[in-house]
């Protein structure tokens, strides 16, 4: 039994953001309905057919999904009807348009007031951007995020990972249903939860704000504590183009680096800004090139010094560090193949869920429909309709 196996999502989301966080909701017992309206389908860039994309198979894994045209009154009938027995509504459509629907937060909830309705959007329910459409690199620049990321002199540079979808969003969506569930088993009531991606992304540059707005400098891309300014927290490349991740913020480690390459001189760089920081970082830079990155990390590692190598995607993948930890994980295909895919990140009492199989665009459409007591015969009617179409 998973920590949420007592807890029904019905997913209205669409793309990356809704579907992660419900992604976790499932790996640890959820009983998540995800709901794909087929006529949607063609907003979606990845994947050719729909269900078969290794990422959509990854998005679906342990969810029951239904088809579902949202635009008919039988399709929105039935959205109502799940509502009365769910626990989580999420759904990620601009402002307005759940209440076009039919499957906003007022009719749901007047349905079942126990309900937490989450919407997930871009900007936000209100405000002036509210309807305004946007991916995660818009979320991101919005955010001041993207402004900062980058080289020092270079321009804004986009991030390889969507930090506004999956932290901003996701993250954030998920967080703020499992507190809102915790406050229902007190007060008994549900909740109504705006969920920003941008609001999300602003939030990750806590530090910089804090200073920010108590007056301090503004931050310069490349140039912040914590990416370019000091010599001991920076990236330096190998002799065969491999490059080390070197942290060296706190004195001890500062020591024992130093110490391993036998550069006491150096010790007073360690801050070194202007021409002093860039003369430190070339005497590093001259330095790890005289080896390659794995002769480096077998030489620095066992010093404990906040040395780290940068690794490929695959080499992380790969690594006997990523395996330990049991992040790589099986599993199964309809097919009966299994396939490996990342692991939920929680762990509870030392082990991670198992992660059910990928649920194919309405595979479950018959076994959700008779659930609510529709008949071989209505949901024939239902097919011939349009209104489920798997």
């Amino acid at each position: 039994m998973g920590m949420l196996s007592d807890i029904r999502v019905l997913d209205l989301s669409l793309r990356l953001p809704g579907p992660f966080c419900t992604l976790l909701m499932a790996d640890h017992g959820a009983d998540v309905i995800t709901v794909i309206d087929p006529s949607l389908r063609g907003l979606n860039p990845f994947g050719d057919e729909p269900g078969l994309s290794p990422y959509e198979r990854y998005l679906n894994r342990g969810k029951r999904s239904l088809t579902l045209d949202l635009k008919a009154d039988a399709g929105r009938a039935i959205i109502r009807q799940l509502a009365a027995t769910a626990d989580v509504v999420i759904e990620g459509f601009r402002p307005g348009v759940a209440a076009r629907l039919g499957v906003d937060a007022a009719t749901l909830r007047g349905l079942n007031p126990r309900l937490v309705y989450c919407s997930l959007t871009g900007y936000g329910q209100d405000g002036p951007r509210a309807a305004a459409a946007g991916h995660d690199i818009n979320f991101a620049a919005w955010s001041g995020i993207l402004g900062l990321n980058g080289a020092a002199g270079g321009d804004p540079v986009p991030m390889p990972v969507q930090v506004a979808d999956l932290f901003g969003g996701a993250m954030m969506a998920v967080t703020s249903i499992l507190m809102a569930l915790h406050a229902r088993q007190r007060t008994g009531a549900g909740a109504t939860l705006d969920v920003s991606m941008t609001d999300g992304a602003l939030s990750l540059l806590s530090i910089h704000a804090a200073e920010r707005l108590a007056g301090g400098a503004e931050p310069s891309r490349g140039a912040m504590p914590l990416s370019g300014q000091f010599p001991c927290y920076d990236v330096y490349r190998c002799g065969d183009g491999g490059h080390l991740a070197i942290a060296a913020l706190e004195p001890v480690f500062w020591d024992r680096l130093l110490g391993a390459l036998e550069r006491p001189d150096l010790h007073p760089g360690q801050f070194a800004t202007g021409e002093e920081g860039q003369r430190i970082r070339a005497e590093f830079h001259a330095i790890f090139a005289t080896r390659s990155r794995d002769e480096w990390m077998a030489f620095l590692g066992p010093r404990d010094a906040c040395v780290a190598p940068v690794l490929s995607l695959g080499e992380a993948l790969d690594h006997p560090f990523t395996r330990a930890r049991g992040m790589i994980v099986d599993v199964p295909l309809p097919s009966g193949d299994v396939e490996p895919q990342l692991a939920t990140p929680f762990q509870c009492d030392g082990t991670r869920p198992a992660p059910g199989g990928p649920a194919r665009p309405g595979a479950h459409d018959d076994e959700i429909l008779s659930s609510l007591g529709f008949d071989a015969q209505a949901i024939a009617q239902l097919r011939r309709d349009g209104v489920i179409r798997a």
